[in-house]
């Protein structure tokens, strides 16, 4: 009894000051949810070729929409603001898109929904969605202007969160006016 007790105390501090540990236990194994989620996710992996790809194409994409959106100014002036507001909308999004895939939609989310920046994120997607609503929809004059204002407003504010000072410089700007 006293042989088998010493035998397993003898194999403890043999393990303790050999320095190595036991093995940990095998994690259990993923519930449906995780692993359906897994499965998901293999379908979305991209390499890093494929990844600087889909960045390099929704970023041209976006910079072209923007030039085509600098085309149209000139129709809100005369009132005809859709097509300007929409080009204008979907270069956002077209960019947004471009960030998603150089950092990841995940990572991207995660950056938009910082404490410090989540208002103005959520702010800003609310309204770049409501802007192509009343493109779409409403198509009245004074409707996408106050629309496009909104989502100006919005872009600057959320673009401000990320420079150093910047809310308090869109502040000064907005109150100035």
């Amino acid at each position: 009894m006293f042989a088998a007790a010493g035998k397993k105390l003898s194999s403890i501090s043999m393990t303790v000051f050999s320095g190595q540990a036991e093995p940990d236990p095998p994690p259990p194994p993923p519930t449906a949810w995780e692993s359906m989620v897994n499965k998901v996710d293999a379908y979305f992996e991209l390499s890093y070729m494929q990844r600087m790809a889909g960045f390099a194409m929704t970023g041209i994409g976006g910079l072209v929409m923007m030039g085509m959106a600098s085309m149209y100014l000139p129709m809100v002036l005369i009132g005809f603001p859709q097509k300007f507001a929409f080009t204008y909308a979907m270069s956002n999004l077209l960019l947004l898109l471009s960030s998603c895939f150089m950092v990841g939609p995940k990572k991207q989310i995660e950056n938009m929904m910082q404490p410090s920046r989540a208002v103005a994120a959520l702010g800003w997607l609310t309204s770049t969605i409501g802007l192509l609503y009343v493109v779409w929809r409403m198509r009245f004059f004074v409707y996408v202007v106050s629309a496009l204002s909104v989502q100006v407003i919005c872009l600057l504010y959320y673009v401000g969160t990320y420079l150093p000072w910047g809310n308090s410089w869109v502040t000064y700007i907005v109150k100035s006016w």
